[in-house]
């Protein structure tokens, strides 16, 4: 299983040297958040893409509903063509940045016409990236007269951000790769079922496809302050959806979780471990189950979970590393990385 990183530093400047610190230690990828208030991920990507050889890079997520594919197209290209053939994208509906923007009302909610929104960002980008005088007339988008000559670099790979059964379908179809959210172990059956489906309905099953998970790592000396910075980060995970929580926990936990929502959120905007109104023991249980959290001392079981994602399905485990990355970075490299090569 391929080792990759998801890094939000506090400038390009260093994510430069966080991503050739990962080059140099052998990590597969490296990716960054495209939340809300991220800086542009596109241009971050600028000074790794010049002063590295070998990793790759690219956002996660970025959404045809905040940014049309031609501009995703123009900027992947461009990132592209400093590191040819390294830069990546992975697309989807949006999450919590629609919400943001007043598209839609919330996490339950679907975008209209999500899935196929996605689907022809991906076509679109693709023909996009070839170089050649390219007109696409989807349903939702369409391009015409697009040439981009200087495009001439091998491909960018295009993955698609699903975890759901329709999603994961049409990645299936037309993806280069699938990154999975949060997905727990109790979850992968089902998952990789909807994906080697459409892969093998497409004749896709015999071809290397990636299959990537972002998970979140709380990984410190400290065992309170580990469980603190995951607390602190737990309304993104999975944005606490029933689908992802109901395995571990009863039906009054989740109506708990559920009517508490906003306190999740509010602990997240403070960057603050505190909770309001969710017994304590239950938010350590929704840590213990939806990210990698604990000591160096538990290295060896989070290797074995690794191990077991990796037995489901699981091709590239898509690290979420918050503070002290560099830390982090050389204990994932010392410790779990061995286990996988």
């Amino acid at each position: 299983m391929q080792l990759d990183l998801v890094l939000e530093p506090d400038s390009p400047a260093r994510f430069a040297r966080l991503g050739l610190l990962a080059e140099q230690l052998g990590f597969g990828n490296v990716w960054t958040a495209n939340h809300i208030g991220a800086r542009d991920p596109f241009m971050s990507f600028m000074p790794l893409a010049a002063e590295s050889s070998t990793i790759g890079f690219g956002p996660v997520a970025v959404s045809p509903y905040e940014l049309h594919p031609v501009k995703i197209a123009n900027q992947l290209g461009v990132l592209n063509e400093s590191a040819p053939g390294r830069a990546r994208v992975v697309l989807g509906g949006g999450g919590g940045t629609v919400i943001g923007l007043g598209m839609k009302a919330g996490r339950r909610a679907m975008m209209p016409r999500m899935v196929r929104a996605v689907r022809e960002a991906v076509e679109l980008v693709r023909g996009a990236c070839t170089g050649e005088l390219f007109n696409y007339d989807g349903e939702l988008f369409e391009v015409t007269g697009y040439k981009a000559a200087w495009m001439r670099q091998p491909a960018p790979q295009l993955y698609v951000g699903a975890s759901k059964p329709q999603m994961l379908r049409m990645a299936g179809r037309v993806a280069d790769g699938v990154m999975l959210s949060d997905v727990t172990l109790p979850r992968m059956a089902e998952t990789m079922q909807a994906l080697n489906g459409s892969l093998a309905a497409h004749g896709r099953d015999s071809a290397p496809f990636p299959v990537s998970n972002l998970y979140a790592w709380h990984v410190k000396n400290d065992r309170r302050a580990a469980y603190a910075e995951a607390r602190a980060k737990l309304f993104v995970r999975g944005m606490l959806e029933d689908w992802y929580i109901a395995p571990f926990l009863t039906p009054d936990e989740c109506a708990q979780v559920e009517a508490n929502f906003a306190a999740f959120a509010q602990a997240y905007v403070q960057n603050s471990p505190v909770i309001e109104g969710v017994d304590d023991g239950l938010v350590d249980t929704l840590v213990d189950n939806l990210t990698f959290t604990g000591t160096p001392d538990d290295i060896d079981r989070i290797v074995a979970e690794m191990q077991a994602f990796y037995d489901a399905g699981v091709t590239e485990m898509a690290i979420r590393l918050y503070d002290d990355p560099e830390d982090s970075i050389r204990l994932i490299a010392e410790r779990v990385m061995p286990a996988f090569k």
